[in-house]
């Protein structure tokens, strides 16, 4: 990923990643271990507690890993707990998928969610805000491919607990099944093979429908639009980066930009007091 990761939509291949042994270990001891049973199954993820966490409210960001990845290589190659230390970052760990031969990732569709990973998201959800201090304000989810996927569903089925979403490298033409406007900035690859062309402007078109999008555009930052929402909407903003099925350079901080901007509004109740 951000270039040193490829793959194709649904199946990431993971690349040979060159990391130096006192940048791992540093990596490695500052992240905390959390484990939850979900349906007799023992679920994971890996926690980077914020640097405010221990004295004012955080904001959390869940990053969903793509198909055939996981929470620690995930982690290790994004990084995104290293561009915004103040937040506490969380990398859930996907399970195997018995409809893909057993390769590991997210299932969280509304006819497919044989691992309940939506009631695993529930339940990480009760649990970390038991654990760190968090801002019920500042609730993010992101993720790439397969996990951007699952980011779409939380999207679609879990609209108000999350001030904002950034699915990326994922085509969700169904989103037009939401029903709640929600901000949401929503990146994909140039590089991607052209079949996928028409699926991500109908996805696109979708999440401006969703979020009462006027017609007018904007530029929202150097490759990425902004849709001006109606009053009773929310922003969508959207951009195509210079690479394939790849996490792009930019995306930490395009990401990060976009939900420092966004709090849970009064039109949705925060997670705590749901």
């Amino acid at each position: 990923m951000t270039g040193r990761r490829t793959g194709r939509p649904g199946n990431v291949i993971l690349a040979a990643l060159i990391v130096t042994l006192g940048g791992l270990c540093a990596a490695t001891d500052a992240a905390e271990l959390i484990r939850i049973d979900v349906a007799g199954q023992e679920r994971e993820a890996r926690v980077y507690p914020g640097s405010v966490a221990d004295g004012d409210s955080a904001p959390l960001v869940i990053v969903f890993h793509g198909l055939a990845d996981s929470a620690w290589n995930f982690s290790n190659v994004v990084a995104f707990h290293d561009d915004w230390p103040e937040a506490t970052v969380v990398y859930p760990h996907g399970l195997p998928r018995a409809d893909r031969n057993g390769t590991r990732g997210w299932h969280g569709f509304r006819d497919n969610d044989a691992n309940n990973d939506l009631a695993f998201v529930d339940a990480l959800m009760a649990l970390l805000s038991q654990r760190y201090a968090l801002d019920p304000e500042r609730i993010y989810a992101t993720g790439f491919s397969n996990g951007g996927h699952l980011t779409f569903n939380l999207l679609l089925h879990r609209p108000c607990t999350f001030a904002a979403f950034a699915p990326v490298g994922a085509l969700a033409e169904y989103i037009s099944e939401a029903t709640t406007p929600r901000p949401v900035i929503y990146l994909f690859g140039r590089q991607e093979p052209r079949e996928y062309s028409d699926a991500w402007q109908q996805t696109v078109v979708a999440l401006a429908k969703l979020n009462r999008a006027t017609g007018e555009k904007r530029q929202w930052s150097v490759g990425t639009t902004e849709f001006v929402a109606a009053p009773d909407g929310r922003p969508t903003v959207y951009g195509l980066y210079d690479a394939g099925h790849v996490w792009p350079d930019r995306g930490n901080e395009l990401i990060i930009r976009f939900f420092k901007e966004h709090r849970l509004e009064g039109s949705c109740k925060p997670y705590a007091s749901r």
